[in-house]
Formats: structure tokens, C-alpha cells, sequence
């Protein structure tokens, strides 16, 4: 969550581009240029600005396609493939019942046909010759019945996967793809969760917002590979230091959240004490050429949630006392119990 300052901020740069670049203000677009002002998808912005410094035109269908590669998740890429899926084995099943009530009314029909024939008076002959009609009747029905059964059979399977990737989709959709934490969308549910509990059981929760300090200086002078490793390398970190009931999710960017229900302000504090130490108590590598990186430093906010506030009054109250954290010379906690 970003402050009023920052939103109104980032709102304006968004229309800007919008219409700077006379496109259509639709959510998508809208979701697009949001993200190339706050800067969080990387790719995106580097595709972007290399657009705008070869004075490429920038028109909707490009909007779509950046759109469709930086902006669109992995989640809603597999979702709409599970659910081409799904639509294809339905009208596979469609088709074969089609089959099925054509067999089905062309047999009847046969069977009136013979009824009538019968009440005509027919002679040995024509009665064997009803036998006949009756008995490959039946035999194409049955064929029919089998056919859609082993179809039906064979498409069971095809369901009971489908049904496993819709349960994967319904996890992944909640997971941050980079840090396997939660993501925003997680992260809002959870938090909810845990205030409407706190509110049920008259318990305390406390929130805490960290951000990674000058991180925008490892992605310059190390490339955004590293900076990927770092972001994991931080969340592994803050996993490690929290107990089982506790939410960690990454909010975007460097900007990572933890809610931590039945909680106290002085429990919340020490937690985020615990966890600012163990984030800066090493001296990291790349790895693999040795270059060093440094000491990691992360600035923290801390707040407890007052019965009946809005979510976003106890978030931003934890955010503002994250980047007061930073004003003030940064790896440190600052928290506020109201």
C-alpha cells in the first residue's frame, strides 16, 4: 500500500502515460502503466524505456502484448489454459451425447417402423426381416452406448487432472512466483482474516512492514539476476524467524509483510528486532565470481491493529513507520502500538 502522497502521486503519472500515448484508459492499460510508475516489474520498465528512447510508437496492441508478457501472471496464463481444457473435453462430451440421442432417436424410430409392419398381418418372411432390422437396431445402439461409456471413461481421467490443476491454480494464485511467499493477493486475504479474528476473539494483532535498504543499488551494480537471489536469500531469512501461525508475504518489489496474530506491540517489536539482526548479520557474494555485495540492511515498521479500523489505516500506519525507519539512517525499527 502505498500513502495518499505516493497513490496520488502514482495515479497521475499512470493517466499521464495513458494519455501521452493515446491509448484507451481500460483496466488493463490502466494495470499496465501503474506498474511501469512504481517501478516493480523490471522487465517491464526496461522494455518500456527503451520504446520511448527509440521514440517507438506505443499503441494499443503493444500495450496488450507488454501487457499479456510482464503484467498478466503465470497463474492466469495456466488458469486460462486449464480452462481451454475444460472447454475442450466438454464439447467432446457434447458431441458424443449428441451421437448418443441421434442413435437413440433413430432407433425408436426403427422400432415404430416395425411396430406398424407387425400390425400389418406380415408374412414369415417379413417377420424374419423385422427380426433382422430390430437386431442390427439394437446392435448400433449398443455400439453407441459402449462408444460414449469408454468416452465418458477415458474423459473421467482427463477431469480428475483438470481437478488437480484447478487446486494447484487456487494455491499458486495466492504465491509470489519468485519467493514462493504470499503474494499481495494472499496477503490481503490473510490480513483480513486475521483482524476479523482478532475482532471475534477481542485478541491482538500486530503488523510489520520491512523494506530492503538501497536495493535499487544491487540491481544497478550487480544486474537483476542478483537482485532476484537477494529477494529470495531475504525471504528464506524472514521464513526462518517466524513461528508456523505467522503470514509472510512479499508485497511487491523489496517490500516484504508479515502478520503476526495474538501478538502483542512489545512480542511484535522483539520479532522485528530478531529479524532486522539476522537479515544484516552477514556478508554476502554473488556467488559465483566472489564480488562482494556487502551487509544487507532492512528498515521496519511495526503496528498493532485497533478494533474496527479500516485495513488500510493499519497498514499505512506500519508503512509510514517503515520509511520513517529509513529517514532516520535506515536498518532499524520503528513501531507504534497505536
Amino acid at each position: 500500500m502505498h500513502n495518499k502522497l505516493q497513490a496520488k502521486l502514482l495515479r497521475d503519472s499512470t493517466l499521464k502515460n495513458i494519455d501521452k500515448h493515446q491509448l484507451i484508459a481500460h483496466p488493463d492499460n490502466y494495470r499496465l502503466w501503474f506498474e511501469y510508475a512504481t517501478g516493480s516489474i523490471d522487465a517491464l520498465s526496461a522494455d518500456i524505456d527503451k520504446m520511448v528512447s527509440q521514440q517507438q510508437l506505443i499503441n494499443e496492441k503493444i500495450c496488450q502484448q507488454l501487457f499479456i508478457q510482464h503484467v498478466a501472471s503465470n497463474d492466469q496464463r495456466s488458469v486460462d489454459d486449464t480452462r481451454i481444457a475444460i472447454s475442450s473435453m466438454l464439447n467432446v462430451m457434447v458431441d458424443h451425447l449428441k451421437d448418443w440421442d441421434i442413435s437413440s432417436s433413430s432407433f425408436c424410430d426403427s422400432l415404430n417402423s416395425c411396430i406398424k409392419r407387425l400390425d400389418n398381418n406380415p408374412d414369415i418372411d417379413e417377420v424374419k426381416n423385422i427380426v433382422t432390422t430390430v437386431t442390427a437396431e439394437a446392435i448400433k445402439i449398443r455400439d453407441s452406448s459402449l462408444n460414449i461409456k469408454s468416452t465418458l471413461h477415458n474423459l473421467s481421467d482427463e477431469i480428475s487432472a483438470l481437478r488437480q490443476d484447478v487446486d494447484r491454480l487456487g494455491g499458486e494464485a495466492l504465491t509470489d512466483a519468485l519467493t514462493q511467499t504470499m503474494n499481495r493477493r494472499g496477503f490481503d486475504a490473510a490480513l483480513k482474516d486475521a483482524t476479523e479474528r482478532a475482532q471475534t476473539d477481542n485478541s491482538q494483532c500486530a503488523l510489520i512492514v520491512g523494506d530492503i535498504d538501497d536495493f535499487k543499488l544491487i540491481n544497478d551494480n550487480f544486474g537483476h539476476q542478483v537482485g532476484d537471489k537477494i529477494l529470495k536469500y531475504i525471504a528464506a531469512t524472514l521464513s526462518k524467524h517466524i513461528r508456523g501461525g505467522d503470514t509472510l508475504a512479499r508485497y511487491g518489489g523489496e517490500e516484504f509483510v508479515i502478520i503476526l496474530p495474538y501478538t502483542s506491540f512489545v512480542g511484535a517489536m522483539q520479532v522485528a528486532e530478531n529479524l532486522r539482526a539476522a537479515i544484516s548479520a552477514r556478508q554476502l557474494t554473488t556467488g559465483s565470481n566472489g564480488k562482494i555485495i556487502g551487509r544487507l540492511t532492512i528498515s521496519i515498521g511495526v503496528s498493532c491493529y485497533q478494533s474496527s479500523e479500516a485495513l488500510e489505516d493499519f497498514f499505512e500506519r506500519a508503512d509510514q513507520l517503515m520509511y520513517q525507519a529509513k529517514r532516520n539512517g535506515k536498518d532499524q525499527v520503528m513501531g507504534s502500538e497505536k
